[in-house]
């Protein structure tokens, strides 16, 4: 495993390389930290490698454990540098804050470096939302059947072996707010309802087998309603879910950044 976690040097930042240290103290693999120097900042009368050291020592300091050839101070665009140095490395996933102080002014990168690091990221993105050690025991999975939903439950049973994957599909009852205006009664709604269930759970099992996955490790729940944040979040909590992950081609789209926005918990990302 190769991780890289991208850090400004804020308060924050260097909480989320503490957790990145922990995770990889216990899997193994090269950590890889960038720190990107905006283009504004170099009108400054600094070279790029004196304030490459300045960093460094910082680091150094706090985490002596860390390998020096491993930390990359670059200058440029943030989201570009991030995501060039990610392929040149060919890192496994990248790891970044959802708040910090971003160089000469405070912003929530929930709302824009955040985005456009996932956006333009090409290797998963683990998003740190919270403090709490990064082993998780049970990851939540939005699935909506599709080939990419499948690679994003394989690529985080690759990610984190250890943790239980709970996959959650949602499905709704065509137009049930008019059913009774066509003549179904109520008992005609509640056999539908129990058809379609069956339906769904029955193309869940399907494809759950077809992940090749340890059985023991998986659990998949079918729930009726529309996919949304508050629904998807309850979900998480009622079954103690310490991890989010999910994709973001498709229906997951806006969903995933709704999602980065209201979850407390870290949230792994795949753009495909």
């Amino acid at each position: 495993m190769r991780v890289l976690v991208a850090i400004d040097f804020s308060e924050p930042s260097m909480r989320v390389l503490a957790k990145a240290v922990s995770f990889m103290e216990r899997n193994g693999g090269e950590l890889h930290i960038v720190h990107v120097i905006e283009e504004t900042w170099m009108s400054l009368d600094k070279e790029i490698q004196s304030l490459s050291d300045e960093r460094w020592h910082i680091l150094h300091v706090a985490f002596p454990e860390l390998t020096k050839k491993f930390f990359h101070c670059l200058e440029g665009n943030v989201t570009r540098e991030i995501s060039e140095l990610a392929e040149t490395i060919q890192a496994t996933m990248l790891i970044i804050g959802s708040n910090g102080e971003h160089y000469m002014f405070k912003e929530l990168l929930i709302g824009s470096t955040t985005k456009n690091i996932v956006r333009d990221s090409a290797i998963p993105v683990l998003v740190i939302k919270n403090d709490t050690m990064l082993n998780p025991q049970r990851i939540l999975i939005p699935t909506n059947f599709s080939d990419h939903s499948k690679a994003a439950v394989q690529e985080t049973a690759k990610l984190f072996p250890d943790a239980e994957l709970i996959l959650l599909k949602t499905y709704t009852l065509p137009f049930e707010g008019r059913l009774k205006t066509y003549g179904f009664t109520e008992n005609d709604i509640v056999d539908l309802q129990m058809q379609i269930k069956e339906k769904e759970d029955e193309t869940a099992d399907v494809w759950v087998r077809s992940l090749n996955l340890p059985f023991e490790k998986v659990q998949m729940i079918t729930r009726k309603g529309h996919l949304n944040p508050p629904l998807f979040l309850e979900i998480a909590k009622s079954y103690q879910a310490d991890m989010i992950s999910l994709h973001t081609s498709g229906t997951f789209s806006f969903f995933a950044f709704d999602l980065l926005e209201e979850a407390d918990l870290d949230v792994l990302i795949f753009k495909f």
